[in-house]
């Protein structure tokens, strides 16, 4: 429900000329809260008042790198560089795009390359550099109205891959990727005279990312797995050799997270729990189109999360924006 009204509110703003992304902070806000940060840090901190301040850092920190992560994986646009579905090339047979994007990710959370306890209060910024390519196939042609106006219920399947590069400087364990399975459906196929309409989902998977190392000094460490579900809703047109795109989208992230602010994960004193979180997402693109391939731009911003934990006086907000940007290029053969 809040991608379709997410979705709604992006294309109704489209339509009226009103797609300027430099305003984030005019946005409506989709802010939600986390689930299981509270009862993981109760676990990590058992009956200790001195833990209970670090363990609160480090499962604040598990939801920011998941959410971080999450975001890398997911971006804006499912496929770069356009809002419409593919349909097929001749009679049944499905009409291929192959993308290749460069990412780059802000992404805050409490510092867990601390060398105190103390220094879990302070936020950093580390920014996820990754890579991800995209497969599309379109399936279904869906049902034309008249001449140039078409594609409503037509179908396209993608898959993706993605590699991701965390800073190690800031204690993460290093490269690490993520796959994923999705589909967009056609509300209305671009066209001449119409623009491209489309919402889709995609279900992605990401292995476990660890940060911090208590035997290296850190006075905590974590790791986590991570699911990410997402819904986008998007709209476009090309004019000749250039095309804009402007869209909005929901993201939920969960995954099982283990903490420790005594001892290695491996030791007694590490906890495990699940933990989720969702946000709005808005986007915008901007591309140039060439024979058979496209050189594309993206840049959005996504919604924080409530934080969980009253008075709190640490330097990491997770209630504050995060910016995200890519630059793609596609074929379609």
């Amino acid at each position: 429900m809040r991608g379709a009204v997410a979705g709604a509110a992006v294309l109704a703003t489209f339509a009226c000329g009103c797609n300027d992304a430099a305003s984030a902070q005019e946005l409506p806000r989709g802010r939600t809260e986390a689930e299981g940060v509270s009862e993981l840090a109760a676990l990590c901190a058992g009956n200790s008042a001195d833990l209970l301040s670090p363990c609160r850092e480090l499962a604040l920190a598990a939801m920011a790198v998941q959410r971080g992560v999450g975001l890398a994986l997911a971006l804006g646009s499912d496929v770069p560089g356009t809002s419409s579905t593919a349909g097929r090339r001749m009679g049944s047979v499905p009409r291929f795009g192959f993308a290749l994007a460069a990412t780059g990710i802000g992404m805050g959370m409490p510092r867990v390359s601390a060398r105190s306890a103390e220094g879990l209060a302070e936020e950093v910024d580390p920014t996820v550099i990754g890579l991800r390519g995209v497969v599309s196939a379109g399936l279904v042609d869906g049902f034309q109205f008249a001449p140039g106006i078409g594609g409503f219920l037509s179908a396209d399947l993608t898959a993706s891959y993605s590699r991701l590069w965390l800073p190690e400087g800031e204690g993460f364990d290093g490269p690490s990727s993520g796959v994923g399975l999705g589909a967009r459906v056609g509300i209305l196929r671009e066209s001449f005279t119409t623009p491209g309409i489309s919402v889709s989902v995609a279900r992605r998977w990401h292995e476990t990312v660890g940060t911090g190392d208590v035997e290296d000094g850190n006075p905590g460490e974590l790791e986590t797995d991570l699911e990410v579900t997402s819904l986008r809703a998007m709209l476009g047109k090309n004019w000749f050799v250039v095309g804009l795109m402007a869209g909005a989208g929901w993201d939920r992230y969960a995954g099982e997270a283990t903490v420790s602010a005594t001892g290695g994960v491996d030791e007694t004193g590490a906890v495990s729990g699940r933990l989720a979180s969702e946000r709005t997402v808005y986007f915008v693109s901007a591309w140039y189109n060439f024979l058979i391939s496209q050189l594309s731009a993206e840049v959005g911003v996504a919604d924080g999360v409530s934080d969980p934990f009253d008075n709190r006086s640490a330097g990491y907000d997770p209630d504050r924006r995060h910016w995200f940007a890519s630059v793609a290029v596609r074929v379609t053969p």
